[in-house]
């Protein structure tokens, strides 16, 4: 059995701004999963395929998504060395985040952040003085528009692993 999954949008066209910020401020990119938006964190400890089958399901009736990006320079989350990426639109990936943490009766990250915005994380756990460095160069290298049509479905054991791709076909 994993120790957690979780429901996330692979960002591909994010990735190489995430390398070039993990060469130049080392340390400062989580390793082991590309670029992503999350949806929803820790989702069930176990998905079995009846699960797996309904989470397609709902996911499937979605539209695919085109999503601009937005460097997040806001002072709190620097403050708490967090550099994130908003993607703009973010409706529909709050109404998905709500619509999968109602069903399976879920809180995103425990509800540790609230109600955390839709984002990429660039950089996490760094200093306030190297999330404000960082967000100034992120702010002038940001990635291309990307098209959201495929989640997935990971699982973290030991390492993160796609369990299940889940196209996006409303």
């Amino acid at each position: 059995m994993p120790a957690a999954t979780a429901v996330l949008f692979p960002v591909p066209a994010a990735d190489a701004l995430l390398r070039e910020v993990g060469e130049r401020f080392p340390g400062a990119v989580r390793p082991g999963l590309p670029a992503h938006l999350t949806v929803l964190y820790p989702f069930l400890p176990e998905v079995d395929e009846a699960a797996l089958a309904e989470l397609a399901e709902l996911i499937g009736r979605r539209a695919p998504l085109r999503v601009k990006f937005t460097a997040d320079v806001a002072q709190r989350h620097l403050d708490d060395g967090f550099v994130p990426l908003r993607p703009e639109p973010d409706g529909p990936l709050r109404e998905l985040t709500a619509e999968l943490a109602a069903r399976w009766d879920l809180r995103p990250y425990d509800g540790r952040y609230g109600d955390p915005d839709p984002h990429v994380t660039v950089a996490l756990d760094v200093t306030p003085q190297r999330a404000r460095e960082i967000a100034e160069h992120v702010a002038g290298a940001l990635p291309p528009p990307a098209l959201l049509a495929e989640a997935w479905l990971v699982e973290l054991d030991g390492g993160w692993s796609v369990r299940a791709r889940l196209p996006l076909r409303g």
